[in-house]
């Protein structure tokens, strides 16, 4: 079986993301025969260059699915197979969520129902959104490269707790894995969860920090979440935020707002809060239960029993492969 990959590669300097170069060559690591087509650019523009590229590629290629990621490499998708006799199957990754049922909503349920020939989301919460009953098959992790650390080691590598001569004996540092600048990952709330944390702490000797993590390497951010006593997730919306599931195969303890699929992934796991509330003192108090926690989660294990391995995700969705063809 023949598969072209189509997915942005905008928020990552033109090279698709982490977690789709993964899933991508987890499908070849299972005996597919994969091509992989990144789109660069913003508009309407780039994505009909997109489209012009994708159908020379499928004729060149003859492929038996084309995979695209994101609703947008979608449209792209038909206009590049639009009068072919040999048209290959397209099927589409929804990526985010849809709080609002806005235009993007409507179009997008149209296609799912009328245009694309399989259509998955990341999680429940984005089905019952867009109110149809798809296949949910959330991202998968790479165990090899979110891998287990010590902790101590960790630190060192990233330098926290590096000054010797520094009065706080016990600092604790909460990592957040964002661009500070995209404005749904709330980067202001993160801030004024950790102030109100850092409020209430018992000693002058203790203190927490926020550290800020992006533009870094996967296995750079693996290192960050060992050496992490907590990651905080603050996004106003998601579908199945890949940084939860990493955080979990470090068994890094998390505090999240409710968001995804997070409470489905971390229902249950000691030293994981989901806060239903975007308040910081409400944050604040799921930091502190969170620190208190004091050891790693099992996290990893629970990912594992899940089927969210990106091996194991990469059979889920080989399988609606051939349920097309």
């Amino acid at each position: 079986m023949k598969v072209i990959f189509v997915a942005s590669g905008n928020k990552t300097g033109g090279q698709i993301s982490s977690f789709v170069r993964s899933q991508y060559e987890s499908l070849k690591a299972a005996g597919l025969d994969m091509r992989l087509l990144p789109v660069s650019g913003h508009g309407v523009k780039a994505y009909l260059k997109a489209a012009w590229k994708l159908r020379q590629l499928v004729r060149k290629e003859r492929p038996d699915v084309i995979h695209a990621h994101y609703s947008v490499c979608g449209h792209a998708a038909v206009l590049a197979t639009l009068g072919m006799i040999h048209r290959p199957k397209i099927m589409v990754s929804i990526l985010g969520s849809f709080p609002k049922q806005n235009r993007k909503w409507r179009l997008v349920r149209f296609c799912i129902q009328h245009v694309w020939d399989k259509t998955l989301v990341k999680s429940k919460r984005t089905a019952n959104q867009l109110g149809l009953d798809l296949p949910v098959i959330p991202n998968g992790v790479n165990l090899e490269v979110f891998r287990l650390m010590n902790y101590a080691e960790a630190r060192k590598v990233v330098g926290f707790d590096t000054n010797d001569q520094s009065p706080i004996t016990n600092h604790k540092y909460i990592i957040w894995c964002s661009n500070p600048e995209r404005p749904e990952k709330d980067w202001p709330l993160a801030e004024a969860a950790v102030a109100a944390a850092n409020q209430h702490l018992s000693s002058a000797k203790s203190q927490i920090s926020l550290v800020p993590v992006f533009n870094k390497t996967p296995d750079e951010v693996c290192t960050y979440m060992n050496a992490a006593d907590c990651l905080l997730l603050t996004s106003v919306s998601e579908g199945s935020p890949n940084v939860i599931k990493e955080a979990m195969a470090c068994n890094c303890p998390i505090v999240t707002t409710d968001v995804g699929d997070v409470t489905e992934r971390l229902a249950g796991l000691e030293g994981c809060h989901v806060v239903d509330s975007r308040e910081p003192n409400e944050l604040a108090e799921a930091i502190r239960k969170a620190l208190d926690f004091g050891k790693r989660t099992e996290g990893r294990t629970r990912l594992i029993e899940d089927g969210l391995a990106v091996e194991q995700v990469a059979m889920k969705i080989k399988n609606l492969y051939e349920q097309l063809i």
